[in-house]
Formats: C-alpha cells, sequence, structure tokens
C-alpha cells in the first residue's frame, strides 16, 4: 500500500496535467497512470478532465500535447465513434496514431497479451483497447487491468464487458454544456431500452460511478432482471452518501419519466439470465422499454434526449424522439473528441 504523502503528490501531478502545467511536476518518480474505470478517480480529478475538456474544444489551448508521440490503438471489437474520435484527437494534439484489429494481430494465434503488451511497450506512447466477449461477463475487464499491469505506457480503456469511461465523461460533459454549473441537480434518466443484440452494460456502470463520485441526480430505470453489477451498486450507494447526490432505481420507464431533465436509453444484456433467458425476456418487454414522446410529456418542457449510438429507429428509442427537437445525440458524439483529448493530454507524457 502507498503512503497517503505519495497518494496526495500523484494527485497533485494529475490536477497539475489537467491545468497544462507540466514544467514542474513532470518526474519519473511518479507512475504512469490509467484510464480503466472511473471507480478509480475522485470528483476533483472529474471535474478537472471536464474543465479541461471545455478548454481544448473552445480552441483557448492549442498546444500539441501528443507531439512526436505514438497511440496505440487495439480493437477486438466493432467501432464506429471511439475508432474515429481517438484518431481524429491524437493527430489534433500533433501525435501519430495506430489502429491494430485484434484479428490482424499475433494474437489470432494465441500469443499473449503479456507478450502483446511488452512488445507495445517499445513502441508506442499509449493504448487505447477496446476488448469483450459477451459470452464471458469480466473476462474484457479482466484483460484490460492484465495490459494495464504489465504495461509501461498508459493503458485507455475504449470499451471493455464492465465500463466505458471515456463515452461517460463525453456524456456529461454534453450534460454540462446544455445546463451549465447546475447540471449535478438535474434528473438524469438513465433507461434500459430494447435492442435485439445483447450488448455491454459498460455505459451505465460508469455512469453509475462518474454520477455518483460528482453528486450528481441520476435514476436507473430497468426491467426486472436486467439489474446492474452489484458491485457497482454498492460503490455507487457509498460515493452518493459522500457526494450528496441522488441514487434512486426503478422497474417503470413511465414512472420514471417524470420531471426529467435527461432520458438517456441505453440497451444492455442481463447480468442474470442465460441468453437464451435474456433473448426471451426482452422480447417480452420490448413495448414498454422503448422511449417515445409519451416519455417526454412527462419530462420537463426543455429535457434532452441521449443515446451513445448506435441505435435502430424504433427499438431503444422511436424516430420522432431520435430525430426530435429533444435530441443531442450528435452534440454527444462529438464531445467524445474532447473528452478524449483531455484523457490523452493528461495521461501521456
Amino acid at each position: 500500500m502507498r503512503d497517503r504523502r505519495f497518494l496526495e503528490e500523484k494527485r497533485e501531478y494529475w490536477l497539475n496535467r489537467l491545468s497544462g502545467n507540466f514544467a514542474t511536476n513532470d518526474s519519473p518518480r511518479y507512475e504512469k497512470r490509467d484510464f480503466i474505470s472511473l471507480t478509480h478517480y475522485c470528483a476533483e480529478e472529474l471535474e478537472g478532465l471536464l474543465k479541461f475538456a471545455e478548454k481544448l474544444k473552445s480552441g483557448k489551448d492549442t498546444r500539441k500535447y501528443l507531439a512526436d508521440k505514438a497511440v496505440g490503438l487495439l480493437f477486438g471489437v466493432a467501432s464506429t465513434r471511439t475508432r474515429i474520435s481517438f484518431n481524429v484527437g491524437v493527430k489534433q494534439l500533433g501525435g501519430y496514431s495506430d489502429y491494430y484489429n485484434a484479428r490482424d494481430l499475433q494474437l489470432i494465434y494465441h500469443e499473449s497479451l503479456i507478450d502483446t503488451i511488452e512488445v507495445m511497450n517499445r513502441y508506442i506512447d499509449a493504448l487505447v483497447v477496446r476488448l469483450y466477449d459477451m459470452n464471458n461477463y469480466g473476462k474484457g475487464h479482466e484483460s484490460m487491468n492484465l495490459l494495464a499491469e504489465r504495461g509501461r505506457i498508459p493503458i485507455i480503456n475504449g470499451l471493455d464487458d464492465i465500463e466505458h469511461p471515456c463515452q461517460v465523461m463525453g456524456d456529461i460533459l454534453t450534460i454540462k454544456e446544455k445546463f451549465g454549473e447546475e447540471y449535478k441537480k438535474k434528473k438524469l434518466v438513465f433507461t434500459w431500452g430494447y435492442a435485439k443484440r445483447q450488448k455491454s452494460p459498460g455505459v451505465p456502470h460508469s455512469m453509475m460511478a462518474a454520477a455518483s463520485i460528482l453528486g450528481m441526480n441520476v435514476l436507473f430505470a430497468y426491467p426486472e432482471g436486467f439489474e446492474l453489477d452489484q458491485e457497482y451498486v454498492d460503490f455507487a450507494q457509498k460515493a452518493v452518501r459522500e457526494s450528496g447526490g441522488q441514487l434512486e432505481f426503478s422497474n417503470n420507464l413511465m414512472e420514471a419519466s417524470e420531471e426529467a431533465d435527461v432520458i438517456y436509453v441505453k440497451s444492455w444484456k442481463s447480468l442474470n439470465m442465460s441468453s437464451e433467458a435474456d433473448e426471451k425476456t426482452r422480447n417480452r418487454v420490448k413495448k414498454d422499454w422503448c422511449v417515445t414522446g409519451e416519455h417526454f410529456k412527462r419530462a420537463n418542457p426543455d429535457a434532452v434526449f441521449m443515446n451513445c449510438l448506435p441505435i435502430i429507429r424504433g427499438e431503444q428509442a422511436s424516430a420522432e424522439v431520435i430525430d426530435g427537437p429533444h435530441s443531442i445525440l450528435y452534440d454527444e458524439a462529438e464531445n467524445r473528441l474532447h473528452i478524449q483529448k483531455a484523457i490523452m493530454a493528461a495521461l501521456i507524457r
């Protein structure tokens, strides 16, 4: 266990990086830091990331933080926003990115993750990883932590089977943009939505962690059987008591939508049922778990609709909502670029 002084100095170093104060704080005695789980960060650090992203987005900070730096993108599953935004973000910060499909590497022939990261340590300055298997819950997150343990370079989680921290920090940046400094007091309804495909619960877990740490007001709605990982529920309930936020749960989306300021829909697979039972249940309840205009009639007049994309009209939400005046999907997608630039600029040295 590190002593308290070391942890305080390390935190001060991180906060100085977020402020752009590099000269007096770059020291080899500080260990590298990863961005795998938001549970590893405090409110001051997350708020610092948001402010840094706002500064980068405004164009007031044009420093090439990644000049002469190489960032690898190791993806085992498909991606649109994560892949493009990281590629563009690295270039805008003055660095070079290289994309690796796991199927094109020797991983496909069972080379170990340890050998892979030990070699990458010699070539690149950071690694963004997107890795999960929805038939083996937790394995992707375990692999992410193994890479971080053996990596001498920062590991950034671009989605695993338990968390999606970059997505959620971009989401919170978007909510803050729409509602200003009072964003924490706004009612965020984070709801399960029907989708044919069984998806990672990474976004709701990361949102639960971040919202509870920051002291936000969030209600999670889902059908019975789609409860989230109890480890994250326990963490959030403890964190929200310290932060002064509000955390609630509901099995009725229509009731949950009352006086909502944000309705955020995201599908995720059941952690308690078999794939067959999950499919049967989601097909049975899908009519009640598609966000429509009826839900926004119950929400506040200036409420916004969010989803991390991709989304199919008529599944998680109706076309009238996705394409309607409440939707801020594309603002949300854009902010992935800005928050990830802040994350990379703060982590990579």
